[in-house]
């Protein structure tokens, strides 16, 4: 990777558009704050580690980290982890180029465009994993820890938080949109982090995503997320477990796979993966047998980790 992320990734955004709401609530709170604004100037330029935008902008790096985490969590900013002496150095870069959100009323085509579906973690349709694995939910544990045969049980619609060490899991996502060929992208958003005993903050992961069964991308999780609670992660989970992780967002489009907003490649484009094409969307997270890191994988839900949201497909 780069030490610079050119950011080429163009927002539109509409009032009048409901899936929007809170993409543009959540990006209008991340801009409300001027020390935010200054930091977005500040990486206009270069992407740049937290202390390196602390010492320019003179707000202390612990400020600094909470903002990014507001910007990061809009979309605004892309962060990255480098390795150094000392375990991991937070990089952030820009991620977007250029944001508009409309005013004005939809036209009726525009507003047929648009086609989101959001699908509880435990409502997967296969898996084929490894243990250490298991499932809590919103009030309580769903069946035992560390046995994969539980994983078919009815009570797994309960799951809050999926965790396993290696191998997939699958979630089938509906195809009732209007099948007039006005679709051209496909994003998939979810929190993921690593997995390993309790948590560990620097335990990488390399998981992979396939949409149809075509490999889309690999991207690598800096750690198994912990040592603060979780925003939405229920009281009765021992702090001293796995936490929270990070939103990622996986777009394909005509021009090829985004990650984070951020341009990863053209081998895959959209018409690649046949959507429409059968009775359902397949969507695949897990890590592989040949992954150089096999650090597990956590799925969260709507009622557990940092983020009200369970795995969101959107079609535009």
């Amino acid at each position: 990777m780069s030490d610079i992320l050119t950011p080429q990734k163009k927002v539109f955004l509409c009032m009048d558009n409901p899936a929007d709401h809170e993409l543009i609530a959540r990006m209008g709170r991340a801009l409300s704050v001027p020390e935010r604004v200054r930091i977005m100037k500040s990486l206009l330029s270069a992407s740049k580690s937290i202390a390196a935008i602390s010492e320019e902008l003179d707000i202390p790096a612990s400020s600094v980290s909470r903002h990014i985490d507001v910007l990061a969590e809009a979309g605004l900013v892309y962060v990255m982890y480098k390795p150094s002496p000392k375990g991991h150095v937070k990089y952030c870069s820009q991620a977007i180029l250029e944001l508009c959100v409309s005013l004005e009323p939809m036209s009726t085509e525009l507003k047929k465009k648009g086609y989101t579906v959001e699908m509880p973690i435990g409502m997967f349709s296969h898996c084929h994993i490894k243990a250490p694995c298991g499932m809590t939910g919103l009030e309580e544990n769903v069946e035992s820890f560390d046995d994969p045969n539980v994983f078919f049980s009815p009570k797994r619609v309960q799951a809050e938080c999926i965790w396993f060490d290696q191998g997939f899991i699958s979630y089938n996502f509906p195809t009732d949109f209007p099948r007039d060929g006005q679709y051209s992208q496909i994003t998939f958003s979810f929190e993921v982090c690593s997995e390993t005993m309790y948590y560990n903050n620097e335990w990488e992961s390399d998981i992979t995503v396939c949409v149809n069964q075509g490999e889309i991308l690999t991207f690598t999780s800096a750690g198994d997320f912990g040592g603060r609670r979780g925003k939405y992660t229920p009281s009765y989970w021992p702090v001293t477990s796995t936490q929270f992780g990070v939103l990622k967002r996986i777009t394909v489009d005509e021009s090829g796979v985004w990650e984070d907003n951020v341009f990863i490649s053209d081998k895959v484009r959209y018409g690649d993966l046949r959507i429409g094409e059968g009775s359902s969307i397949r969507l695949d997270i897990g890590v592989k047998d040949d992954a150089e890191h096999k650090g597990g994988v956590n799925l969260f839900g709507r009622n557990f980790g940092d983020y009200p949201q369970a795995i969101l497909m959107t079609l535009e």
